[in-house]
């Protein structure tokens, strides 16, 4: 299943078209795939423009809408899209980011995403030059080079890779979080988790109000950001904790004891430390036993 998670605001926004993309997926969607596509979307609660719930009512495929405070607008994005993604279909293996401007030009789009089968992977038209930013990710001229790299992308990202890193990377531009994100990946360890489809969407408005005054120092646009640069640190992290899961495997079951690993737990310090890591463990198995 596929959760489509954008947040729309009517008032004041020529460029917000709900209906066009949502006809459109109507579209485009076979018969067959109508249940494999969820829709959540937030409104603001001072939009009176927002759409009834008799409008949305209308479609054959599932759509659910959220209503909260504003906030700060554009540049608390990130913050909606996290609640909407814990609200999605637990069955939804993949999230489309988009926005209510975005249309649907093609069908078929559904199932060839969903024959996808990796755990971690972020799908699109545009396969960005990742490699050509290894080693100068940080610098100023090259960070406005690749925050653009990928043009007007709506991202497919698998749920799975949202999970381990937890959040849209702290600011509200979640295409630039991605490159980011992925330029990292294969910095530090030559991975790249890309992978294309043939064109399915195109952006029927503008590029947004993206480099408006913001609170979040650490907001990245085609203009500016980002100011903190504990960002990079952050997405390193991130990198780390998905190359983690890709090696040990996301099963939250207790992963079994083989030889490798156990190795692998012995050199991950000084060997003149091991006598006293095997003190405080049994140390700690006998407190166990005795509690």
């Amino acid at each position: 299943m596929i959760s489509v998670i954008f947040c729309s605001r009517v008032k004041e926004n020529p460029d917000s078209n709900v209906r066009r993309l949502l006809d459109s997926a109507l579209a485009h969607l076979r018969a067959d795939e109508r249940d494999k596509v969820e829709f959540l979307i937030k409104y603001d609660d001072d939009d009176d423009g927002r759409p009834p719930d008799s409008f949305f009512a209308r479609y054959p495929f599932p759509i659910r809408t959220f209503v909260w405070s504003r906030g700060e607008g554009r540049h608390y994005l990130h913050h909606a899209q996290e609640y909407l993604f814990t609200q999605r279909d637990p069955r939804s293996r993949f999230c489309l980011m988009t926005a209510d401007d975005f249309l649907f030009t093609r069908p078929n789009f559904v199932s060839e995403i969903l024959s996808h089968r990796e755990e971690f992977c972020i799908i699109g038209p545009v396969r960005p030059p990742i490699e050509s930013f290894a080693g100068i990710y940080e610098k100023e001229e090259a960070i406005r080079q690749w925050v653009v790299a990928f043009g007007p992308l709506s991202p497919v990202i698998s749920s799975r890779l949202i999970e381990v890193c937890q959040n849209f990377g702290w600011q509200s531009n979640v295409d630039s979080w991605l490159m980011g994100l992925s330029i990292v990946l294969y910095d530090l360890y030559k991975v790249v988790l890309w992978r294309t489809v043939r064109p399915f969407y195109q952006r029927g408005g503008g590029w947004g109000m993206g480099d408006t005054p913001s609170y979040n120092n650490m907001e990245l646009t085609g203009l500016k950001g980002a100011q903190n640069k504990y960002w990079f640190e952050l997405l390193r992290r991130q990198a780390r904790n998905l190359i983690l899961n890709m090696e040990f495997g996301t099963d939250l079951d207790k992963v079994p004891w083989t030889a490798g690993r156990f190795w692998k737990k012995v050199r991950a310090q000084p060997m003149r430390r091991l006598p006293s890591r095997v003190c405080r463990k049994i140390w700690k198995q006998v407190r166990l036993a005795l509690t």
